[in-house]
């Protein structure tokens, strides 16, 4: 397969997904006890995991002395439910068939103990219509794109399915997660995070799961891990992709089982959390590289949620600035920012403008704008050179490139130098742009090192999506 065929980022993927937003599809069940001498009401769940016996702790409580504690588990596995007996004495019969574990594709019975019951497997299709609002908790917009997204926090929050959030660095995937977790059963309990590429692969094992005293050098103290302290409640797994393949056996086992332990720890610790997972990589794509475990990524992605780029979504700007002084004005003044408000002709501008770095990168503009503007509201003249001085920010042929005017009331080195870096600034975020962010065929388009342009990358802050990106 060559390099083009395989190459596989958001914005080439996003229209094979547009689709998808318009219909959100997911698997549920239904339990139903049929004889026995305990029969409870009827048990609906859109929980992948749903553990059955007499003790306290399960999803479904049966009190039958033939039944063991943990008796038999239920798991949702690439679209369909797989039962596992969970070592009970009297074992898990399909009809007349003691089984261990066995594929339930359609309505049958199950018998357990001196208990009958019924399971149906079905599926949940809900159409989707825009939401007629244009904020969901702190995500804002009127775009489209934006009320799908929306509709779909409002449809899928009150339920327990693991949500995959995916979309470019800055478009806002942990306000979705928090708008998830503020909007489901579970607000009363924690909202925890972790950043999979904030921490070295030899801690991120830690800060998942715990260690006990003595675990490696340096853990003086028993540590509780995200899991643990998001029992309960919600955790947010922000850049999955940069996940450690040798710890993603322990991440599926901990989502599947609802089951964790501690680095040297001896016991197994039970944990009941809903995870959010987000990434700015393409995980399907990654998976046929063999860099991402398939299995964990079906567990993760049961129900996608795309997040659109701010330059698919430019009209959405003036509700976002909007918002931003109405939420930091207050800071803002503090420091003597007097501008709190975008005027036309900068908004325009903003408009036209790609933002790399999407809505993170639109509020940082603002932020400076607004403290070195010296009127009431922010002009043209107040945004960063490489915003004000392009007439066409988007990728462009050298025909139509705009012309970058120096500044002559500066002397002719700074002018000079202004120039220079707002060109290389925009020559390297079109560059990469024109090549999907592959650094090897960019660099030979440019005739220069890779090295070298990794430096000039580093040198303007210009975020690359995948560094593994090679020819």
């Amino acid at each position: 397969m060559t390099n083009e065929s395989s190459e596989n980022d958001f914005t080439q993927t996003r229209e094979a997904r547009a689709e998808a937003r318009r219909a959100l599809v997911y698997k549920r069940c239904r339990i139903t006890t049929a004889s026995g001498p305990d029969v409870p009401p009827p048990f609906d769940s859109d929980k992948p995991t749903i553990r059955i016996g007499t003790a306290e702790d399960n999803d479904l409580v049966i009190r039958d002395p033939a039944i063991s504690r943990h008796h038999l588990e239920v798991r949702l596995e690439r679209g369909q439910y797989v039962i596992s007996d969970l070592g009970s004495t009297n074992g898990t019969f399909v009809g007349s068939l003691r089984v261990k574990e066995a594929v339930i594709r359609h309505r049958g019975e199950i018998h357990i103990g001196d208990t009958t019951i019924l399971f149906e497997p079905a599926e949940t299709e809900v159409l989707l219509e825009p939401s007629g609002a244009e904020r969901c908790d702190d995500l804002v917009g009127r775009s489209t794109a934006m009320r799908e997204i929306y509709t779909v926090i409002e449809r899928v929050a009150p339920t327990e399915l693991t949500i995959l959030v995916a979309g470019e660095t800055g478009t806002g995937k942990e306000l979705v997660a928090r708008a998830i977790h503020a909007r489901s059963r579970r607000k009363q309990g924690s909202f925890v995070t972790l950043d999979c590429s904030a921490l070295p692969p030899t801690l991120i094992e830690s800060a998942l799961f715990g260690h006990e005293r003595g675990a490696f050098t340096g853990a003086d103290e028993a540590y509780a891990g995200v899991f643990e302290r998001a029992h309960g409640g919600t955790l947010f797994l922000d850049e999955l992709g940069e996940l450690p393949i040798e710890l993603q056996p322990k991440l599926l086992r901990a989502l599947e089982r609802g089951e964790i332990q501690r680095l040297r720890g001896e016991r197994t610790i039970r944990v009941d959390v809903r995870v959010v997972g987000a990434t700015n990589r393409d995980l399907q794509h990654m998976v046929t590289l063999g860099r991402f475990r398939g299995d964990l990524y079906f567990r993760l992605a049961v129900i996608q949620i795309l997040m659109p780029a701010l330059r698919d979504r430019l009209e959405d700007i003036p509700l976002i600035a909007a918002e931003f002084f109405r939420r930091y004005g207050p800071e803002l003044q503090g420091t003597g920012a007097r501008a709190l408000r975008l005027g036309g002709d900068a908004c325009r501008v903003l408009e036209s403008y790609a933002f790399p770095g999407n809505v993170r990168e639109l509020m940082n503009i603002l932020r400076r704008a607004a403290v070195f503007a010296q009127g009431d509201e922010i002009y043209v003249s107040d945004l960063p050179p490489e915003v004000a001085e392009r007439r066409d920010h988007m990728p462009t042929s050298a025909s139509s490139q705009a012309v970058l005017l120096p500044d002559a009331s500066v002397p002719f080195k700074d002018a000079k130098a202004k120039v220079l870096d707002a060109f290389e600034r925009q020559y390297l975020q079109d560059l990469l742009v024109r090549h999907h962010q592959n650094i090897s065929r960019a660099a030979r388009e440019a005739g220069i090192d890779r090295r070298h342009l990794y430096r000039l990358l580093d040198k303007y802050q210009i975020e690359i999506k995948d560094r593994d990106h090679e020819s």
